[in-house]
């Protein structure tokens, strides 16, 4: 696993830097994907909880088409802890990952408010009202729970990365995928790449304020990046 992880570490640094941010937008689309799947989940079986049964469809696309996901990429600091990439390599693939999840998630968000799908109803329930109700509940959410919810989250997100690592097979992969991502989603844990869609997504049926949303996005981040660095630092030094 340490093997692995390092060596996906040197590739991504190492990577033409086009070639790295268009599997970075496709990785958001991907994730928006689940995210929308989740949502449209919640609505037809009229449960908070269900959509995180779908949700990890995202993560599953994502490891399977090699795309290049920030809070899977935290992983990087193996190589970086191996002395096999530089402080400036890991910095700069993250920040080019992080542009370009945030580039698909958003041609995602307006895509999906553009389309009429926002308008889809069960009973009296319109889905436009949970995407909303969603993205105002993140954005008033207080900093600790944002930063530990984040944290909590890409310690699963980044162990579902391990996993899925040790085996070549699809349905291996997307198993591996699968449970600790749904079990994120079921715990209301915090996703950056993911709210770069939900609240987009809120933003564009409703408004809201740009302030809220980076708020969220700053504080989620860095949990994000702490749960994430913790896995990697932990595999490496076992």
């Amino acid at each position: 696993m340490i093997n692995n992880s390092i060596k996906a570490g040197i590739t991504k640094a190492t990577m033409l830097k086009q070639k790295l941010f268009i599997r970075a937008v496709f990785a958001g689309i991907f994730i928006a994907f689940g995210a929308v799947g989740s949502q449209v989940m919640n609505l037809v079986t009229e449960s908070s909880y269900a959509g995180a049964f779908i949700f990890p469809v995202g993560l599953i696309l994502v490891i399977s088409t090699g795309s290049e996901l920030f809070t899977g990429d935290c992983l990087m600091v193996t190589a970086y802890a191996d002395k096999k990439i530089s402080l400036k390599q890991l910095l700069s693939t993250w920040g080019i990952v992080y542009i370009g999840n945030f580039l698909g998630s958003l041609i995602m968000a307006s895509a999906i408010c553009g389309c009429g799908l926002a308008s889809i109803s069960n009973g009296d329930t319109v889905l436009s009202e949970l995407m909303v109700k969603a993205a105002a509940a993140k954005t008033a959410m207080p900093v600790p729970d944002l930063i530990i919810r984040g944290i909590l989250c890409n310690f699963l997100v980044c162990t579902a990365v391990i996993i899925a690592g040790k085996t070549e097979s699809l349905p291996g992969k997307a198993l591996a995928a699968y449970l600790p991502v749904m079990l994120f989603v079921l715990c209301r844990f915090e996703h950056s790449i993911a709210n770069m869609y939900f609240i987009p997504a809120g933003m564009l049926l409703e408004s809201m304020s740009l302030s809220g949303f980076l708020y969220n996005l700053f504080f989620v981040t860095l949990g994000n990046i702490i749960g994430g660095v913790a896995v990697g630092y932990g595999l490496y030094k076992q």
